[in-house]
Formats: C-alpha cells, structure tokens, sequence
C-alpha cells in the first residue's frame, strides 16, 4: 500500500508539472505602446528555446529562438522594418552575437515544440540563402505579424534574454547574456495615413 501511495503521488506530481509546463506561454515582455496620435502597438516578446552549438568559420556559436508578435490596434496601417549589423558586440572583445530571421513562418500554435517548431537552425547561420537579411512587413489594421529572431552568440553567458523596444517609432534589440546587455538600434516601427 505505501508503494502504491507513493507511485500515486509521483503520478500526479508529473502530471501536474506536464501540464503546467504544456500550457506555458513562453512570453518574457509584452508592452502597449501608444502614438501621439493615440494607436496602439502592442509588441510581445518570447522566452529563448534552443542553446545548441553550431559552427560558423572554425567558431562555436550557441543558438538561440526567440519569436516576436507585434500587434496593430489602430485603424490605419503598419509598416515594420528591421536590420541588423553583421555583428552585435558586447562589452567584452571576445564576445558577439549574430542575429538571423528566417523564411519560416511563426505561428501561436508552435509555442510549444522545441525550439518553437523552427528547422535548419544551422544552416541560418551558414547558408545565407536561407535567412533574411531584414524585415520588412506592413502589418494590416487589428492585425498580427508573428516571426522568429535566432540569435547566436559566441562565448556567451547565461541567461539569454532579447526582446524589441520601441521609442519614438524606433525599434531597438536589447539582448541580455548574463550581465552583458546591449541596446542595438535595428528599425522602425511607423503608422501609415
């Protein structure tokens, strides 16, 4: 009887986390932002998935996805447009990050899978005719434009955490590794009449 209690009660604790792991919504940030003309943004950015290695020109680069959902509440159209420099340098000399979107489309349904259902990881890094090299979307009225950032970093530290900030119609990617945090100025984010 005692090992039957027992196996219940690791039954039901396994089931527990499952599901409270299974319904996890995998957000970090999620902000309004308000125009002068008062039309909402509203811009949620993901926890990482990944931290495998991969290998670029003889260097080792831990991977990370993230994804990105920027929601336009207004009436009027919204065009997003994102660049990044070919290296992202942190305080330390020996350490950088690189970040790639990709042709692969992100949807809510994929929050879950690992590394939220993007494939070909190394290959976004090696291959450029499989990443983008900038976004440019405009994003309809009371609409929705998910799509991943995979960030690799080498010699980096721990957590890893990034996510889209917007000022003044500028975006920017603040990436945090550890206690090395930068703020990379990377597009736009503008209402169209």
């Amino acid at each position: 009887m005692k090992k039957y209690s027992t196996f219940l009660l690791i039954f039901l604790s396994l089931n527990l986390y499952g599901q409270s792991v299974q319904n996890r919504n995998w957000e970090y940030s999620k902000v309004v932002y308000t125009s002068s003309s008062q039309k909402k943004t509203i811009i949620t950015n993901s926890l990482p998935k990944g931290g495998g290695i991969v290998s670029y020109k003889g260097k080792e680069y831990h991977y990370f996805i993230f994804w990105t959902n920027v929601r336009n509440e207004a009436p009027s159209p919204l065009d997003l447009k994102i660049k990044f420099p070919t290296i992202i340098p942190f305080k330390s000399n020996e350490s950088y990050a690189k970040v790639a979107f990709t042709k692969s489309n992100m949807t809510l349904d994929k929050v879950q899978e690992f590394d939220y259902g993007l494939t070909g990881i190394p290959s976004l890094l090696n291959n450029e005719s499989d990443q983008l090299n900038d976004l440019n979307n405009r994003i309809s009225p009371f609409k929705n434009y998910l799509f991943y950032s995979a960030i690799f970093i080498h010699k980096t530290k721990w957590p890893v955490r990034a996510e889209y900030i917007l000022k003044d119609k500028k975006l920017y990617y603040k990436i945090t590794a550890g206690t090395d945090v930068v703020m990379v100025p990377c597009g736009s984010l503008d209402f169209k009449n």
